[in-house]
């Protein structure tokens, strides 16, 4: 059996620990959770490092309680691993995890783990469908994060290919979406612009008309992805 321990991986973390970095990273992200400041390279670098030392796919327990610890590590780059190791064994990920995913978006404190929340879940809402209804009161709430990744999670993206798939027809997804079109706080407002791009991409004669006929109510950084 081949396991990994989450204090090896905060050594791993420490161990490419920028402060200077950090210092910026921390400022972007505006998290409580203490930050390394390691890029991209430095995680795929751990990821690659951790590959032999992972449980197989098939020790699902030993694979969750892994993910679990990881997330309550301290460092900001421990919740990222543990979100990128689940989005790598996506055959994993299926509807019996939703009240994990759910937990873990209460203590979101940043876009960028609110984002990959919504890309994993994501992955569940594609084997079930009927999961997307369970977002439908997110909408309504008042933590930003969770209205921010519940708009994440209505594209799938193929865990091997990385290509895009939206989870409901045009028609649904403004329909879904109407309680946040006209959210105040920015960082909604990004999420919505990127999923409308996606949108634009794959059903533009959908959006142009949608646009056409509800301007007058939707606010300008919508109505500009045409």
């Amino acid at each position: 059996m081949r396991t990994v321990t989450v204090d090896d991986i905060e050594r791993a973390i420490k161990k490419r620990e920028d402060k200077s970095r950090a210092i910026e990273l921390k400022g972007l992200l505006a998290t409580k959770l203490e930050v390394a400041g390691l890029s991209r390279g430095d995680l795929i670098e751990i990821l690659g490092e951790l590959e032999p030392l992972l449980p197989e796919i098939e020790e699902e327990f030993i694979w969750l309680n892994l993910l679990q610890d990881l997330w309550e590590s301290p460092f900001f780059e421990s919740r990222i691993l543990a979100l990128e190791l689940m989005f790598g064994v996506s055959d994993l990920i299926d509807a019996h995890l939703w009240g994990m995913l759910d937990h873990w978006t209460n203590n979101v404190d940043s876009w960028a783990t609110a984002d990959w929340l919504g890309h994993v879940r994501a992955i569940s809402i594609k084997k079930s469908p009927s999961l997307v209804t369970r977002m439908a009161p997110w909408l309504q709430t008042t933590d930003v994060w969770r209205r921010r990744s519940t708009v994440v999670s209505l594209v799938y993206i193929d865990p091997v290919n990385l290509d895009q798939k939206l989870l409901l027809g045009p028609h649904e997804l403004f329909a879904f979406l109407e309680p946040i079109l006209r959210d105040e706080d920015k960082n909604v407002q990004v999420a919505l612009v990127w999923l409308f791009e996606i949108i634009r991409e794959n059903f533009p004669d959908e959006l142009r008309t949608y646009l056409r006929l509800h301007r007058k109510n939707l606010p300008p950084h919508l109505i500009s992805v045409n």
